[in-house]
């Protein structure tokens, strides 16, 4: 087995195209900001798998996705402003090899003054109440439309804009009343009057965020973010002190032990950690809204409007430090706590299993949520070792099969996903990466496998990367069967993180320059078979539904997404199945297309994707009836989801039957959180239908 050693290789589908915010005070200035071009570019030229050529037809595509970057909504730029920057369109490349900024300061000039317009006039149109009678209508996600032809057509689109987030606002306000047919009868001018405060105060956050040195400096990083998604959607650009991504991967931070809700611009306390800091304080609790919180110099800063990372990396800190926050309970005064940040080791999001019990028979379940990686560097806490630890659960549970639940995992660390081979498959190939000028196998440890019966292995559109070489190895070995959406996320590409920036010299008074981290595509891997996963995916060998979200988005909608494509590899043992696949895969399929509620589910979909497209009515009366119709469309979805009745499966916590359950009352099974999680798998339709095929490869054996 090759052995990563050193950095660890990323696979992982989470990305960011232009979210990137700047959490410390970065060098201003033309300087600095050419400095942090050249670094990144030359990182991409020397390092990247397959660099795409610097040229007018990258420049291209690099100016187009700035400009949407900055105005994603089509509404703060005129198409003048477009005329006038399009002189840039074929210089982008130019400048990038140069390190130049001109276009990003022509952009940024433009869009920071035309964002003050906008925000001068969103104050102006919300100073006064809506005709919520006046039919017309708008298209609120305006993406692909084209830019305003002059000021009138703008201010008209604004106006049209904040009342459709006024009437939104006015539905959610009257449906939390509980009264929706009274304000639809008649409109209620005080209700109307708090939608559009929101709109206001949201608005008034935003531009004022947006705009000056930490704008410029966000907007600036997100330009670079913009060049390097054009290189492909996986290379990305962070500026200084963001530590999302490891923090991700090592699912280890040090904070308070909260977990931020939001509403709208608003930020609350939705849940305290057991056993974090706020917990243990008692001076926080959940729903309290967050006012401000002090930053680096002490001063509190509002946290209205701000984006999630910067609050986030405002409450996290260094271990021992203290964060100041203000904070307000529903119809209480504010009140500031002072609490000391410490090691949050997020258990939620770790590897985790259950007992099912379906038709006198008990089938284990193993949720991962992600590779990650142990933040000591010993692999004793990894993903593999945790989901290796919740096997021997199940197995000493007596278990009938097993289905692995890889839906919404975005990949991780490939040492991880290489080494749980071996709870699974005998010593053997699990994937192949190739570099620039190499490839290389990667194997399960050679050592038998902890668990050799049934096996499902449940993935959705969102399993992306690692998730991807788990479930094409499981199908190519011929070890279990695949179940889930037409196919897996798409991303046969893996990532390292790389620091970008200046040594300097302590003895001449030089400090080190730090110009942001890079994550960049090194590598692509191959199934065993030699075929690739990028942008086709894993197809399951029982297909549920097409994708399980409305909104999700996979590697083939990126334009930028390198090619698939094939290796001729050596030959590997397949293992036999003990059951008739044909048989099993057949009746499956029969029973998803016979299952009244995965046909409810894709019509309802099909619905409220063509609701979305449409214009929305402004009327009052229009939009309270088309915002009804979408949310039973949405809630149509959800009910179909869920299993009810004498469906809904039995689940029960799995542990260790050699330790007594009174010994584990502090164990993660016994949080409410983790019955919560029993309770929403007991009721899930897709679920259901996996641990189906299990029992059908039960019940279909063959003779060995």
């Amino acid at each position: 087995m090759k052995t990563l050693k050193g950095a660890q290789l990323l696979l992982s589908g989470v990305f960011v195209i232009a979210g990137f915010t700047v959490n410390a005070q970065v060098p201003a200035g033309t300087e600095y900001r050419s400095a942090v071009i050249t670094a990144a570019i030359n990182k991409v030229t020397k390092k990247h798998y397959h660099p795409k050529p610097i040229d007018d037809a990258y420049s291209a595509a690099v100016w187009n996705r700035f400009l949407h970057t900055l105005d994603p909504n089509s509404n703060l730029f005129l198409q003048e402003d477009v005329t006038a920057l399009a002189v840039y369109k074929n210089q982008v490349d130019d400048q990038l090899n140069s390190g130049a900024t001109t276009f990003f300061d022509a952009a940024y000039a433009i869009y920071e003054q035309r964002a003050g317009e906008a925000g001068r006039l969103c104050q102006k149109i919300l100073a006064t109440p809506f005709d919520l009678k006046k039919k017309e209508t708008v298209m609120a996600w305006r993406k692909d439309l084209p830019f305003c032809a002059s000021k009138q057509e703008q201010e008209e689109l604004w106006r049209k804009l904040l009342k459709y987030y006024t009437l939104r606002h006015y539905m959610e306000m009257s449906a939390a009343k509980g009264d929706t047919a009274k304000h639809l009868a008649a409109v209620d001018p005080v209700l109307e009057a708090k939608a559009r405060e929101k709109v206001r105060k949201w608005y008034s956050d935003y531009f004022r965020q947006t705009t000056g040195q930490r704008g410029a400096d966000d907007k600036f990083a997100q330009y670079v973010s913009a060049a390097m998604f054009e290189i492909d959607p996986h290379t990305t650009y962070a500026a200084p002190q963001d530590r999302l991504m490891n923090e991700q991967l090592n699912k280890r931070y040090y904070g308070l032990g909260i977990e931020l809700g939001t509403k709208e611009s608003d930020y609350y306390i939705k849940r305290l950690l057991p056993g974090g800091t706020a917990y243990r304080s008692g001076q926080v609790k959940e729903n309290d809204n967050i006012i401000a919180v002090a930053d680096s110099k002490g001063e509190m800063l509002p946290v209205n409007g701000l984006p999630a990372n910067e609050v986030t990396g405002l409450i996290r800190g260094e271990k021992g430090t203290a964060v100041t926050m203000k904070l307000q309970q529903p119809g209480e005064k504010e009140r500031t706590v002072t609490i000391k940040r410490d090691e949050v080791i997020d258990q939620e999001n770790r590897a985790k299993s259950a007992v099912i019990e379906k038709n006198g028979k008990r089938f284990g379940y193993i949720f991962l949520p992600l590779f990650y990686m142990d933040p000591t560097g010993t692999k004793i806490n990894g993903s593999a070792n945790d989901v290796a630890r919740e096997v021997e659960k199940l197995k000493e549970q007596e278990v009938d099969g097993i289905v692995v639940d890889l839906r919404g995992n975005a990949g991780g660390s490939l040492d991880e996903v290489v080494t749980m081979g071996y709870c699974f498959v005998p010593a053997g190939p699990i994937t192949w990466l190739r570099g620039k000028d190499s490839i290389r196998m990667y194997s399960s440890p050679a050592v038998e496998p902890l668990y050799d019966g049934p096996l499902t292995v449940l993935v959705d559109e969102s399993s992306a990367s690692a998730s991807e070489i788990f479930a094409a190895a499981m199908q190519d070995r011929g070890r279990g069967i695949i179940v889930g959406t037409s196919s897996s996320f798409g991303k046969g590409t893996a990532q390292m993180n790389i620091n970008i920036g200046k040594m300097g010299n302590p003895e001449k008074g030089i400090a080190d320059v730090n110009y942001g981290s890079m994550r960049l595509t090194t590598e692509k891997f191959y199934r065993i078979n030699g075929s690739s996963t990028q942008l086709k995916g894993v197809i399951p060998d029982i297909v549920l539904q097409d994708r399980m979200e409305l909104q999700s988005i996979m590697e083939k909608d990126f334009s930028s997404a390198l090619t698939c494509d094939t290796v001729g590899l050596p030959p590997y043992q397949r293992l036999t199945f003990g059951f008739n696949y044909q048989e099993v895969v057949q009746h499956a399929r029969i029973r998803v297309r016979q299952n009244p509620a995965f046909a409810t589910i894709a019509a309802n979909t099909r619905q409220l994707k063509t609701l979305q497209e449409q214009p929305t009515p402004l009327d009052l009366l229009s939009f309270g009836a088309a915002y009804q119709q979408i949310s039973g469309c949405q809630k149509n979805i959800q009910q179909a989801k869920e299993l009810k009745g004498k469906e809904v499966l039995t689940v029960q916590p799995s542990m260790l039957r050699n330790i007594n359950p009174a010994r584990q009352k502090n164990d993660a099974v016994n949080t409410a959180s983790y019955k919560e999680w029993l309770e929403k798998l007991g009721k899930d339709i897709y679920l259901a239908e996996t641990l189906s095929v299990l029992e059908d490869m039960l019940a279909n054996p063959v003779a060995p």
